[in-house]
């Protein structure tokens, strides 16, 4: 006699989903029982196929209201082929002008191809604190008071107001992959109003950009992904005085860390400074690719497994694989159950500029039995008052650096720690440092996809023995408080293997 398998039910209504599609179940109670969830999906299109006709694509545009909310602009630079969030537009040519970021011998000094308010002001307040420790620029506030019970947040005893400004993923235009996060609720908590259910889980552009709908993406561009970003091999000496011929992948840039590594140490802003495994490589895009930031973290966290020879690295052997290739591992990661879910989502996503997320990144670890963790963070109200998202981010990727931090005198602690993917409403970056400037300061050091290696930073590269500080070049690679504190959710996906114990640092 067949045995026959129990199904999970939802406390409030009749729905009821098989054990192994339980995300399914959580999704449903968010979307159908929760009045004000972020994760709700408002305004969706009329449920379509997985890869709908072309024909309907644009009434099914059309007949999301919450798309047409999305306010967007292109970037003017020729290269970078970004819809940019117009909230974030300021942020993204700031950091275009860090990208060209050179320095002159003849002057002496830093100069860029843009102008760029933030590189100046990074560098005045770096110049600032030689004349009066007090000195440290409100971009780097970071208020734990709410967190620890301690008041970090106030100077000579009265304590600052924050900044009033609108908050990316607090309605429901602004949602962003976070919402298809892999939720950390509990589904079954039920003290608001029933909603009636949704008509379809499948997202539109609010989550996955502006070709949701699309197809294929154009011809073009998939011949450029398929072909790779271009190669050149460039002639080096050796140490030993010999002639190395060396290959330049033209979006990766190795070395990165322990430029930055130095760069924190020669700061007097900076109290102590965290860094990961230097083998992380900075992949950003090749031009006019559009936004695959979501590939191109997810490729970070993998030079990382393969530099390090980290958990899961015989599955990577050669190069780095390609968006395409990483578009078949979670394909395939969702046709053996992992995240199933965000096939319905988006329809699929192979041969697309769909967006993912952080549960596309989790299904192609977890597929490849690499061990990985997620962590969410959302503003709360708690008994000692507000607890910002940022706040919460920052604390927790303090507290992962320091679990692996060996003291040996000096204020930047080198680890052998995996990077972090960090999602946030609209994009996501890799972190892979955590500067403590004062007890009330702090930053995120980040490598982002869309940005290109500078050649101020390029100039550094390989050096071991840099002598003066150099804030318009760490510019780029920070956020702080003031950046982050626009956001009203992030997710954070680590990698929780034992990391390998091997003194590259020195090497």
């Amino acid at each position: 006699m067949a045995s026959v398998m129990e199904l999970l039910d939802c406390p409030l209504c009749d729905f009821a989903v098989l054990p192994a599609d339980d995300y399914l179940l959580q999704l449903h109670f968010e979307q159908v029982h929760t009045e004000d969830s972020p994760f709700v999906v408002k305004d969706d299109p009329e449920p379509l196929p997985p890869f709908a006709s072309s024909s309907n694509c644009k009434h099914a545009q059309d007949a999301t209201s919450s798309d047409n909310e999305e306010k967007t602009v292109a970037c003017p630079e020729s290269d970078c082929g970004e819809l940019v969030l117009l909230d974030d537009f300021n942020d993204h040519l700031d950091l275009h002008a860090a990208e060209t970021l050179s320095f002159d011998d003849t002057a002496r000094k830093y100069h860029s191809h843009h102008s760029s308010t933030s590189m100046q002001k990074s560098a005045a307040t770096h110049h600032s604190h030689k004349r009066s420790s007090k000195a440290v620029s409100s971009d780097y506030r970071y208020d734990t008071e709410s967190l620890d019970g301690s008041k970090i947040s106030s100077n000579n005893g009265r304590t600052k107001k924050r900044h009033r400004r609108e908050r990316r993923g607090t309605s429901s235009s602004e949602k962003s992959t976070l919402s298809r996060s892999i939720l950390t609720f509990n589904p079954f908590k039920h003290d608001k109003l029933v909603k009636p259910p949704n008509k379809s889980a499948r997202l539109g552009k609010s989550e996955l950009g502006p070709y949701a709908w699309e197809e294929r993406m154009p011809k073009w561009l998939h011949d450029q992904l398929e072909a790779g970003a271009k190669i050149t091999v460039v002639n080096r000496i050796g140490r030993d005085g010999r002639l190395i011929k060396q290959e330049q992948v033209q979006n990766e840039t190795p070395g990165v860390l322990p430029i930055l590594a130095q760069l924190s140490a020669l700061d007097r802003t900076v109290k102590e400074a965290y860094y990961c495994h230097p083998s992380t490589l900075h992949v950003g895009k090749t031009p006019k690719e559009g936004s695959f930031c979501g590939y191109r973290n997810i490729q970070m966290l993998i030079s990382y497994i393969q530099g390090a020879k980290a958990q899961g690295h015989e599955e990577f052997p050669g190069r780095l694989p390609g968006i395409l290739t990483i578009q078949e591992l979670i394909e395939t990661a969702w046709d053996r159950g992992i995240n199933h879910i965000g096939r319905t989502q988006t329809g699929g996503i192979k041969g697309t500029r769909k967006y993912i997320g952080t549960p596309e990144a989790q299904a192609l670890f977890l597929s490849t039995e690499i061990n990985c963790a997620v962590e969410m963070f959302s503003d709360q109200d708690t008994s000692k008052g507000r607890i910002q998202a940022h706040d919460s981010l920052l604390l927790a990727v303090e507290r992962y650096f320091t679990q692996a931090a060996v003291s040996d005198g000096s204020s930047v602690h080198k680890t052998l720690l995996p990077p972090i993917y960090l999602q946030r409403p609209g994009h996501s970056i890799t972190i892979v440092g955590f500067e403590r400037r004062s007890d009330n300061y702090c930053n995120l050091v980040v490598l982002d996809p869309v940005y290109v290696t500078s050649p101020a930073m390029h100039k550094l590269i390989g050096r071991k023995n840099i002598k003066s500080a150099r804030p318009e070049v760490l510019h780029a690679y920070r956020r702080g408080p003031s950046h982050l504190r626009k956001f009203a959710a992030f997710e954070i996906l680590m990698l929780t293997a034992t990391p390998p114990l091997f003194p590259v640092w020195d090497v």
